[in-house]
């Protein structure tokens, strides 16, 4: 037990003297926090109790310094990084009483103080035992103008409210993944899918794991047969060297260039553009034609710099992708 007399004796004195501080029971970071204080003009009485740690100490010490009223929060029962956000809340100017409750964690705190500052209250959440992630996806929705109440209330985890919540923003049919089975990482390949305008049929199913499901997608999104590949008894690993193994073959199968495919690549060497842009049998030959006269265009300018040879690859991406 400590000499509170002493201790006190020794605020008023202003003692910086590291040892006594020690043979009163403080260790010696707790002694730094003391002395610093002391030296810095604060009232150390605040914090100079055996109950807080050093870490307190300096969590209180550091507030009184920013002349800020840390009260509410003066307790042990906060840790430290408890303190820390409720130091922001002071300086954010919420109301306290939402948010001093040493039940409720530094995480949960900054989501409170956070969706305050949107005018929208976490509180009951919070009180309901909600994580700090969990509220964390209820107050980026609140921004986005979306309600996850239903799916909230439903018992979906922080990863998966994350999947609704950007499948939801991304206008994506969030029914394809919204069971509760499947975790946020099988969500996310299925909704990266929708993104794309695949069909995720093949690969949204339960028996899937992530990475299987990843090699699907992507194998779906290069244009690819899945169908050797698509099954739960092979795993991620296998599943990536298939479908490299395929795409290897698809491109080696690709099909032979036309007349008038010819016939635009022809003319594009006779004119001196960079025929490497368009020398794909995938695209019609009035596409080949468009992308000619272009680069065409710009020789005639004078100004076929690198910069523009990527603005034209990208033009030519998007014709091949329709």
């Amino acid at each position: 037990m400590q000499n509170v007399e002493e201790i006190n004796k020794n605020i008023e004195n202003k003692t910086v003297d590291k040892q006594v501080w020690q043979s009163l029971g403080f260790d010696e970071l707790q002694t730094i926090e003391i002395i610093r204080g002391i030296e810095n003009g604060v009232d150390v009485s605040v914090y100079c109790k055996e109950e807080f740690n050093a870490a307190q100490m300096k969590a209180l010490r550091l507030g009184l310094e920013e002349k800020l009223d840390v009260s509410r929060f003066a307790d042990a029962q906060y840790d430290y990084m408890q303190m820390e956000e409720l130091k922001q809340a002071v300086r954010s100017g919420i109301n306290m009483d939402d948010i001093c409750n040493p039940k409720f964690s530094h995480s949960v705190m900054r989501e409170i103080r956070l969706a305050s500052e949107l005018n929208y209250d976490l509180t009951r959440y919070a009180k309901l035992g909600y994580s700090g992630e969990v509220l964390r996806q209820i107050r980026l929705a609140k921004k986005e103008e979306i309600d996850l109440t239903f799916f909230v209330e439903d018992n979906y985890d922080e990863y998966q409210l994350n999947e609704i919540r950007l499948g939801i923003h991304s206008c994506v049919d969030i029914t394809k993944y919204l069971l509760h089975e499947y975790n946020g990482e099988q969500m996310e390949q299925i909704r990266l899918g929708l993104e794309e305008g695949i069909d995720v049929t093949p690969y949204n199913m339960v028996g899937f794991s992530s990475g299987q499901m990843k090699q699907i997608r992507l194998g779906l999104e290069e244009g690819i047969d899945v169908s050797e590949y698509a099954d739960p008894f092979i795993d991620a690993v296998s599943m990536k060297e298939a479908r490299h193994r395929i795409s290897d073959k698809w491109n080696d199968e690709k099909p032979a260039l036309n007349e008038l495919q010819s016939q635009e690549i022809l003319m594009g060497l006779t004119s001196g553009v960079d025929v490497s842009l368009y020398a794909d049998p995938r695209y019609t030959f009035k596409e080949m034609e468009k992308i000619r006269l272009a680069l065409e265009r710009v020789i005639w300018m004078g100004c076929l710099s690198m910069d523009v040879k990527m603005q034209l690859l990208q033009y030519s991406v998007l014709i091949m992708n329709g």
